[in-house]
């Protein structure tokens, strides 16, 4: 079903505004790939303190969660051209604020802790109408193959390219220099999303004639929510996902880059290598999904994939040299990125797109909820019972969670075939 055919690409290539969406959102997310190496060595070259990076990310994650559902509201009754536009120009500035710093060696931790604030704030309204505005642009029977392709550019970009390139630049002409690059990428981005046509960009909410007033997006937010809790297999996959992100997240993050540079002796390059490393598992993931088709125990793969990603950081927690984390690091990325693409394929089928942008903001918030939590204990924790002792742990604790809600929610384990697409 979800095959990624030449005809089915050579008609996406001819919608204009998906192709300035797409290569604007493409360059976007290889500056992202530059932003994950050069914060990290950026944090760490401040303060050596695993703690550092933690809050750091805690930073940029937790602004997410509490703007989220308005970004997800606003999404559904704004321009999403226009709010992805303001959101890549914010965060472009927030960007260049850091390189600036970090070039006339002005930067302190409380700055980068500011900036990173709202950079996540940014994301916050960008991200639910990003995910959103892609059907509004192309015909209904189109959508399979366009996920398939943003799902096969995202590691390739943010997880592939990106890192290695950005351990390059900060090996070659330090974080300020790597920064800026990233800053430029958005530019490109809000560039590309500028020149698109916003006729189709106008939610459907709107044109409905929602619910408008004092309560409008209260009423709107618990639509989503009503939404969500008639389909076991979205409130399941969101609380698995939740309780694995706290397990994942904060030990990828914070934990890799100081186990890397302070245990194994290594530099950016290898943190560099470990990112893209990912990024390729995530790529033959999507290419996977792309032309064999969605399974047909669909729940059930996203699931024990996002399982065994997850148990990956056990055998991470025991590597004695940098080299083992590479073929790990394929592992993690390779089951989160398979069981994520058949995630947002299901949901592009079986959420209205009326909706979609409420549901995604649901879908990011409750995913994430935990991640400042995740980034800010994983530090103290590491100092208290050691870096290698925190990834056995999160890594167990990652697998088993998954693996519960499979066996113990009704009809998750069972066929599952991909809905009809529904309509507003």
């Amino acid at each position: 079903m979800h095959r990624l055919i030449p005809d089915h690409l050579g008609q996406l290539m001819r919608v204009r505004d998906f192709v300035l969406l797409w290569s604007g959102a493409t360059v976007s997310l290889f500056g992202d790939g530059i932003y994950f190496v050069t914060i990290a060595w950026e944090v760490y070259r401040i303060s050596n303190a695993p703690t550092a990076l933690g809050v750091v990310s805690a930073a940029f994650a937790l602004p997410q969660v509490l703007f989220l559902v308005l970004g997800g509201v606003l999404s559904d009754r704004l321009d999403r051209r226009l709010v992805m536009l303001l959101g890549n120009v914010v965060s472009g500035l927030m960007v260049s604020g850091l390189g600036v710093l970090v070039l006339f060696h002005q930067i302190r931790l409380w700055e980068i802790v500011v900036l990173v604030a709202v950079y996540g704030v940014s994301q916050a309204f960008f991200l639910p109408a990003s995910r959103a505005i892609v059907p509004s642009l192309i015909e209904p029977e189109l959508m399979p193959q366009a996920m398939a392709l943003e799902q096969f550019v995202e590691p390739l970009m943010s997880s592939l390219l990106g890192p290695a390139v950005g351990g390059l630049l900060v090996a070659a002409g330090g974080t300020g220099v790597a920064f800026l690059s990233d800053a430029g990428t958005f530019l490109v981005a809000a560039a590309a999303l500028a020149a698109m046509s916003s006729a189709h960009a106008t939610p459907a909410v709107a044109a409905a004639g929602k619910t408008s007033g004092r309560f409008a997006i209260l009423h709107e937010a618990r639509e989503a929510l009503q939404f969500v809790r008639g389909l076991p297999w979205i409130w399941a996959g969101l609380a698995a996902a939740g309780i694995a992100n706290i397990a994942l997240t904060g030990p990828l993050t914070v934990l890799i880059p100081y186990l890397i540079k302070y245990r194994l002796h290594s530099g950016p390059e290898v943190l560099g290598l470990f990112g893209a490393a990912g990024g390729l598992a995530a790529i033959l993931g999507a290419v996977y999904i792309s032309w064999r088709g969605v399974p047909r125990r669909d729940v059930a793969w996203i699931f024990l994939s996002w399982a065994i990603g997850t148990a990956a950081l056990v055998p991470m927690g025991l590597a004695g040299a940098a080299w083992e984390l590479l073929p790990l690091a394929f592992v993690t990325m390779g089951g989160i990125s398979l069981g994520n693409v058949i995630w947002f394929s299901k949901m592009g089928v079986e959420v209205p797109g009326y909706i979609l942008g409420r549901v995604a903001s649901l879908d990011m918030m409750v995913s994430f909820s935990l991640t400042p939590l995740s980034n800010a204990v994983t530090g103290p924790l590491a100092g208290l019972i050691g870096a290698r002792h925190v990834l056995l742990a999160a890594g167990a604790l990652g697998a088993v969670v998954p693996i519960l809600f499979l066996l113990l929610v009704p009809g998750l384990s069972g066929r599952h075939r991909p809905g009809r697409p529904l309509t507003s």
